[in-house]
Formats: C-alpha cells, structure tokens, sequence
C-alpha cells in the first residue's frame, strides 16, 4: 500500500508546473544521483523531495545522540526522538522546497510566478511529511524502512537509462556493472569474526560466540546518504545567491560544487568516505560494545575486558571501514571518471554505481525478510 501511495504521489504534477518544458532536458550525473533519494527524475511532482528531507533529519539526529551517550539516549524517549525529527524534517523539506520552486517552470497563468512559487514549494513539503509518515509506518510494521522507497527510484532510474539508449552502447557498461555487483554482494557477505568468551556458556556453543562485522560495516548507505549532505553547501550556496546574485565567487562555487565538474566529485567521493567512518562508529558503536561486553562478564578471547576491548574493536572496526571507504569510492569514482572524461554519456555515468546501490538494497531486504521467517517458524513454540 506505501509503494502504491508513493508511485501515485510520483506522478502527481505540482500546481501549474510546465512538463513540456522538461520534456527534452539532459539529465546529468548529479540530477540522475539526486534522484535515487528524491521522488522524480525532474523533482517537479508531490513527492519531488522524496525521501533525502527524512534521511537528512533521521542522520542527524542520530549524530546528535551517538555525541550524548548512551545514558542520554536512555532517557530521551522514542516519541521525543519522533517528534525531533519530524521537526527538523520539515525544516530541511521547506528549505530544499525553497531552493527547488526557484528553479521550476510553470505555464502562463493569471497568478504571479511568485504566488505559484509559493504554492510549489508548499506542496512539496506536504509531499514529503506524507512520505515521513509512510517510512515511519513501514518501519515500524513492515520490512526495510525507508529504503524500499529508495529501491523504487532506483529501479526507476535504472529502466529509464536503459530505454533511452541503443543496447550496443549499454552492453560496454553491463560488465563493470557485474563487477561492481560481485563487489559489493562479497562485501555484504563476507563476516570478519571475533572470538568472544561467554561466561554463561561452558558446553560446545562456546565455541560458536563471536562479535560479527561485515566486510562492509553498513554496506552502501553511505553512498546514497552522501547526496543528502552533497546538496546541504549547495542549498546554502544558493541562498546566499538569492541574497547576493551579482557575487562572482558565490557563482563560481555554485557552479563547481556539481557532480559533473572534477572538484565536486572529489568533494562527493570524500564525504562517501567519512560518512562510512563516521556512520560505521555511530551505529556499531564499539565503546559501548566493549561495555556491555564487561558489564555481562564476557571478554574477547586473548583481549583484557575493559579499555583494551575498546582499543582492540574500534582499531578493527577502523580498519575496516577505512578499507571499505576506499573501496565505494574506488567503484564510484570509475563511472565518475569515464563521465567527466568525456568517455560515456553523463547519463550513463551511474549505471555501474545503480547496480552497485541495488545489491546493496536488496541483500539487507533479503536477509530481514529471511530473519522474519525464521522468527514466524518458532511461533508456536515461543
């Protein structure tokens, strides 16, 4: 039922818009990257915004609790969690809606272009409270989240590319694609194991305890939340703009902090790799592993309980993430590269990253509704 809502609101044109004036326009890597977290290729419907005002807010949110602790986290109640980012996920619609309605094209009408501005971008933030309240719902009783809506744009994107060129021209890139595939899903199911020393289990299932992290710690959320805090310096770029049209250094940083221009994919590609740090550290959190792991009486095996363990995960969890950072940015860069060289279509330039983000949707889907029915199988007896 949120698929089908989210599809509709998709097609939903906002008031007065010109699709005809899109009709012909060139998508370029950075409009086609935005468009994998917003609602459509063009941004001109209900749900222009998509999903990136609610990841943008859940994230930082998140940054804002991971800094407090966990005793902090223990009294700040989920409904107050709720309500903070509802507040902030508007603010972040209504600022993107503001810098989006700039940009739109409307048919002749009696209305001033401002009125109809107005109305655009107030549109676009109800679009976007009603995809919140549908990604809410789903986590809460159905599977995935948010990221079914992103594998809906994802797919979108993807059929959308291949109809718009010959298959002589596509066929070059489908190799690199199923590299880029196997990558990601060995990434995904490769475990790094630490043996863990239970004090409660002293038969042949000791031997089985262990902490697991994934080749990939979170797989490849940082390379779809990265176009939300891509878009946060070029939001504010523009406002200033708005303020000071005639500055030329505002202009040229406008102009440069773009995916099809080198420095702003140098820029794009640097905050893959912090976020993969910095969301590796946030959610895994191996400070507070390390402590539940001494308040229990339990120990990594050949490793002090303590500031040891703490030391000894969160060196194991940098390295990791560290070398997984590399590794999306590595991927993501080739397709960037061969774009900007001139070598494929822009168009073309996020085919193999597409194939990439779509294992890294689909395995966590595969692995929850696997866990769902593994869990329904014991009903009775639990």
């Amino acid at each position: 039922m949120i698929l089908t809502v989210y599809m509709v609101g998709r097609s939903l044109l906002l008031y007065h818009i010109d699709p005809a004036a899109y009709e012909l326009a060139e998508l370029d890597t950075q409009n086609i990257m935005i468009s994998m977290i917003s609602g459509d290729r063009y941004q001109y419907t209900l749900f222009a915004l998509g999903i990136m005002p609610y990841i943008t807010a859940t994230l930082l949110i998140w940054i804002f609790m991971a800094v407090k602790g966990a005793e902090f986290r223990a009294r700040f109640s989920p409904q107050k969690t709720e309500r903070y980012t509802l507040i902030f996920m508007i603010f972040i619609a209504a600022s993107f809606a503001i810098s989006r309605a700039d940009e739109l094209v409307f048919k002749e009408s009696a209305l001033d272009p401002q009125v109809l501005r107005a109305i655009a971008v107030l549109e676009m933030t109800i679009g976007a409270i009603i995809i919140y309240r549908m990604a809410f719902l789903n986590k809460e009783r159905g599977i995935g989240g948010q990221t079914p809506l992103i594998l809906v744009n994802v797919l979108d994107n993807l059929f959308s590319t291949i109809r718009r060129f010959p298959w002589e021209e596509i066929s070059k890139l489908l190799v690199l694609c199923l590299v880029m595939a196997g990558v990601i899903l060995i990434m995904e199911n490769v475990m790094i194991r630490i043996p863990v020393q239970r004090v409660s289990i002293h038969n042949v299932y000791a031997e089985k305890s262990y902490i697991a992290f994934k080749l990939d710690p979170i797989g490849v959320m940082p390379v779809m939340f990265a176009v939300s805090f891509f878009m946060i310096p070029q939001l504010i770029v523009r406002f200033l703009l708005i303020l000071n049209e005639d500055n030329v250094t505002l202009k040229l940083i406008n102009e440069r902090m773009n995916l099809t221009n080198l420095s702003g994919a140098a820029i794009y590609l640097g905050i893959i790799f912090a976020l993969n740090i910095i969301f590796s550290f946030i959610m895994l959190s191996p400070g507070e592993m390390a402590e539940q792991l001494q308040k229990g009486g339990d120990s990594i095996v050949g490793v002090y309980a303590g500031k040891r363990t703490k030391r000894y995960l969160r060196r194991k969890l940098l390295i990791l993430s560290v070398f997984s950072g590399f590794v999306l940015c590595f991927l993501m860069g080739i397709p960037l590269n061969m774009s900007l060289r001139g070598e494929i279509p822009s168009d073309l330039a996020l085919m193999p990253a597409t194939a990439m983000i779509l294992i890294g949707i689909i395995c966590p889907l595969y692995q929850e509704v696997k866990a769902y029915g593994k869990f329904d199988s014991y009903s009775f007896f639990i």
